[in-house]
């Protein structure tokens, strides 16, 4: 597999189950995300790769001003990887957009892995009832209450993320809005918007 970024290309992903020894030989600087969490089933290894990614390009030019514009990556779900315990994926966040908005929430807990474009990349997070800060490599475990995310000006970030299937209860692509933000999904949301009377 090749990948020159995370912004340009799709990701290939290898996924295996308990009991699989895998060995990864680089032929050059590479950076690997690792994911994992408790299966009991067994089942064929499969390599997703880049052309098998479910791209969704999310929050068009027009949708709230074009602050949401993202590109929503999916390597497997409850869809095509069912006797999994987890969905894996990642969100392309454009230079000043926000992702994961509106604020939503899910009962299964979520992480994100950060990368940024340039080192010095930075944005932040609304999760767990706090926000943090993220950055280049940061990592963040959701397991509570709304989340969202923004990216500064001048940076893009690609953030992996991963979902856990809770037992009884797999994330089947759910989300739950913030009923207080619920008017951003309507239509007309954008005349609903205050605009800068000079037009900036």
């Amino acid at each position: 597999m090749d990948r020159p970024n995370p912004f340009d290309y799709n990701p290939s992903c290898l996924h295996v189950c308990k009991g699989v020894k895998v060995e990864v030989s680089a032929h050059g600087p590479c950076n690997i995300y690792v994911q994992k969490t408790l299966n009991e089933k067994t089942f064929p290894s499969k390599m997703y790769k880049p052309e098998d990614t479910d791209t969704w390009a999310r929050g068009n030019q027009g949708e709230l001003m074009g602050c949401i514009k993202r590109d929503v990556r999916t390597c497997f779900d409850l869809d095509n990887a069912p006797y999994s315990n987890m969905v894996l994926g990642e969100v392309v966040n454009l230079p000043g957009k926000w992702s994961s908005y509106p604020p939503h929430h899910h009962p299964q807990p979520e992480c994100y892995f950060y990368r940024f474009d340039r080192p010095m990349g930075f944005g932040a997070g609304w999760a767990n009832g706090e926000i943090y800060e993220t950055r280049h490599n940061g990592l963040a475990i959701i397991t509570d209450k709304m989340h969202s995310q923004v990216t500064a000006p001048g940076y893009s970030c690609c953030y992996a993320w991963g979902i856990r299937h809770l037992p009884g209860d797999p994330w089947d692509k759910t989300r739950i809005d913030d009923e207080e933000h619920l008017w951003l999904l309507e239509d007309d949301a954008n005349d609903k918007i205050w605009h800068c009377p000079t037009g900036n």
